[in-house]
């Protein structure tokens, strides 16, 4: 079974972000595996050159490339902070994308995989402005960025007790933005299975 991995940009416990990908990870119930990574399983510092040699920092690292690499595909959902993507985010990438450069044991769990990006704000934007950069990130380390997104404007007025309230339309958004992510894993999976025969 295809296996999605949810990724918040957001540490917030709160967050309409992390609050988007449950919603979306609702839509692709019975369809798929799905898997979250959570802030305090990333709990690393700041990247840092000089703490690659620290074996308690390495061993997060590796665990979290695995993470990544076990997947099929990942949805990112990353608030916007002055027009760019969360600085959470970025280090997260830039630690694991590192551990392939000084440990020949790993390799860099991006390359080919399927990225569809998601935004939520309380703004006008719906995140639509840090999208191009989270874009030109995923793209850099090799990803298979997916030229739709899910970009949500005012979130909060869209939040409820019970959860977001979309309008059909978005809901059909959000529909086909999965159903061409499942479709490119589908296409992929076959193409590994080709490969080994």
């Amino acid at each position: 079974m295809t296996r999605i991995l949810l990724f918040s940009g957001s540490q917030r416990r709160e967050s309409f972000n992390t609050r988007l990908l449950a919603h979306v990870e609702f839509h692709l119930q019975w369809q798929c595996e799905v898997d979250w990574i959570h802030p305090a399983e990333v709990d690393l510092p700041l990247f840092d050159q000089d703490l690659e040699a620290d074996s308690a920092v390495s061993a997060k690292v590796a665990a979290l490339l695995q993470r990544f690499a076990s997947c099929d595909a990942l949805i990112v959902a990353c608030p916007e902070y002055n027009g760019q993507a969360t600085p959470y985010l970025k280090n997260t990438i830039d630690w694991v994308t590192r551990l392939s450069h000084i440990d020949a044991r790993y390799t860099n769990p991006f390359v080919d995989k399927p990225v569809l990006l998601c935004s939520a704000s309380t703004g006008w934007s719906g995140g639509a402005v840090a999208l191009p950069h989270l874009r030109a990130l995923f793209g850099y380390v090799g990803s298979n960025v997916l030229g739709c997104t899910v970009s949500i404007a005012h979130a909060n007025h869209k939040w409820t007790e019970d959860g977001f309230q979309f309008s059909d339309d978005t809901e059909s958004q959000i529909d086909e933005a999965l159903l061409r992510l499942l479709k490119i894993c589908g296409q992929t999976n076959h193409e590994r299975s080709t490969l080994t025969l």
